[in-house]
This record gives C-alpha cells, sequence and structure tokens, in this order.
C-alpha cells in the first residue's frame, strides 16, 4: 500500500487534496507522515475555530521534502556544531544579520558592518549570533542551529538538483482539483517558483506563512518567466500572506509593494518562543478564512 493510500485511509481523503502544504525548513529527520498528521490537525483546528462545517473531513496533501536534506553536504556525524566560522560570506551573511537587526537594531554599530574580509565575516555573524541568542524571538534555539537552518536556504538556491527535487514533489502533490497551497517558510520560496511556472492547473488560494519572501537576498534569487515582473503568480487567483509581527524569519511582514500589489498581507500575533511555528500559523484566524474563503 502506498503511502498516500494509508493516509487517505486514515483521513477518510480522496485521491486528489483539495489543500497542499509544503513546509520549511527544519524537517530533515521529520517524515511525510508526520507532517500529514501535524499540519492537517492544526488547520483542521483553526477551521473548527471559525466553525466551518468540513473542517474534520478537509482533504490534505503534504509535500514533503526533509529528506532530501540527508543525501547531501554538510556536518554530521561527531561533526555536528556549526559555529560563526561557518557563515559564509554573502547570501548567509546578509540573511544572518538581517535577523540580528531584525531583532535588536539598537545593537548594531560599525564593527559589525559591512564585512570585507573572511575575518571580518567571523567577528560580525559572531556579534549576530550573540544578539539573536540572547533574544526569546528564537525559543533557545543554538547557534548552531540557526546557522544550519540558514545553510538549508543556501542549498536551495545553490544547489540545482536539490532545488529541482524540492519544487518537483510540490509540483507532483498540485493536481487538477487542489484549490489551496499552504506554504511555511523555505517552503513559500519554493511555492513561489512552481506557481509562476504551473501552466495546466489554476489554484484558487496561495497562503504563505512565516515567509522569507520580502528579503532582498531572496527575491534576487527567485526563478520566474523570463521578463515577468514580481507579482502574484499567474496560476494563482488570490494570495494572502501571514507573517507573526514577533517572526524574523518574515523579516518584512507586508510584501505587498514588493510583489505588484497583489497580495493580502495579515500581520498576527504568535507567542516569542514560537514565533514562526508551523502549526500556530496553520490555526491561526486569518489562514482559516482564507481557506475557508477557497473550499467555500
Amino acid at each position: 500500500m502506498l503511502v498516500r493510500d494509508v493516509l487517505d485511509s486514515q483521513w477518510g481523503e480522496a485521491s486528489v487534496a483539495r489543500i497542499v502544504g509544503v513546509h520549511g525548513i527544519g524537517w530533515s529527520w521529520k517524515s511525510r507522515e508526520e507532517m500529514h498528521e501535524t499540519w492537517h490537525g492544526a488547520l483542521s483546528a483553526g477551521l473548527r475555530n471559525i466553525r466551518y462545517p468540513d473542517a474534520g473531513t478537509v482533504t490534505f496533501e503534504a509535500a514533503f521534502y526533509g529528506h532530501l536534506y540527508n543525501g547531501g553536504t554538510g556536518k554530521s556525524g561527531d561533526d555536528v556544531l556549526y559555529t560563526a566560522a561557518d557563515v559564509a560570506d554573502g547570501f548567509e551573511y546578509e540573511i544572518l544579520e538581517a535577523m540580528a537587526r531584525e531583532a535588536d537594531p539598537a545593537a548594531f554599530d560599525e564593527e559589525i558592518d559591512g564585512p570585507a574580509s573572511k575575518g571580518l565575516v567571523v567577528r560580525g555573524a559572531q556579534a549576530c549570533l550573540d544578539i539573536l541568542e540572547r533574544t526569546p524571538y528564537l525559543g533557545g534555539m543554538t547557534a548552531s542551529l540557526l546557522i544550519r537552518q540558514i545553510k538549508q536556504v543556501h542549498r536551495y538556491f545553490e544547489d540545482a538538483a536539490l532545488g529541482e527535487e524540492i519544487r518537483g514533489e510540490l509540483e507532483a502533490a498540485i493536481q487538477e482539483g487542489t484549490r489551496v497551497v499552504l506554504a511555511h517558510s523555505l517552503g513559500s520560496v519554493a511555492a513561489y517558483e512552481v506557481l509562476w511556472n504551473l501552466k495546466d492547473v489554476r489554484i484558487d488560494t496561495l497562503v504563505t506563512m512565516g515567509s522569507p519572501l520580502g528579503l532582498k537576498s531572496i527575491r534576487r534569487r527567485l526563478a520566474r518567466t523570463a521578463d515577468a515582473e514580481p507579482g502574484r503568480p499567474p496560476s494563482v487567483r488570490r494570495w494572502v500572506n501571514v507573517a507573526a509581527e514577533q517572526d524574523v524569519v518574515a523579516l518584512r511582514k507586508r510584501i505587498n509593494t514588493l510583489y505588484g500589489g497583489e497580495v493580502e498581507d495579515f500581520v498576527v500575533t504568535n507567542p516569542l518562543h514560537r514565533m514562526h511555528d508551523c502549526t500556530l500559523y496553520l490555526a491561526n484566524l486569518r489562514t482559516a478564512r482564507a481557506v475557508e474563503a477557497a473550499l467555500g
């Protein structure tokens, strides 16, 4: 029996899911089944909160790619800790610095601005990590884990084969009859690129949650149809963006003006220690109402 058959039997689903979800960073050692149970449960809870009559029977497909990060480069085994010296100049430092600036703007001075050499990158990266480790936003996340997750985002863009496999997973999950795509964190980047190039399927609503699509370092690497201006993917009727005020991954909370004025932005509140938690986004009122409107 296929994994999808097992999940369909468990949740009473038809062969085509009306909702597809794609996760973000941090799922490398989890499973498709775990994602399905976690996301379906949180989404159903949000829909029950607004008294959506079919909350218990919404059909959901997990676009899971976490396992793809287990077969490539990166530290493993006895060599598990990343340090500031492992933060690469360019993309990785830009992301780290942007997160630190969001967490504590007043802490920045000339000493950690604009690294011009590896030595300065290390000092700047360490200063940024010190800022982030003493803020409540990251819920006690270690510097090593934070660097590992930034490197996951970097690999998505730099490893062409990996990026193609991740997008392929989402493409396989989306079928005729899919109404909603829910995309969290890095998953929102993959969803944006996939939906820009989707030709045969129309999606009613894209919901991005805790998305880094507002970051300049992300935007300049996005793949779109040649000569297309940034905006709502043509395969999507409505784009809803939900960002927690406390979320340092979703650094720019409102992205409407960056994407052609075609995004409905909602800034919400998450607990500090779970500011980027996918389950809180999935159960959020704004997410639930967007899904309700799409499913009818």
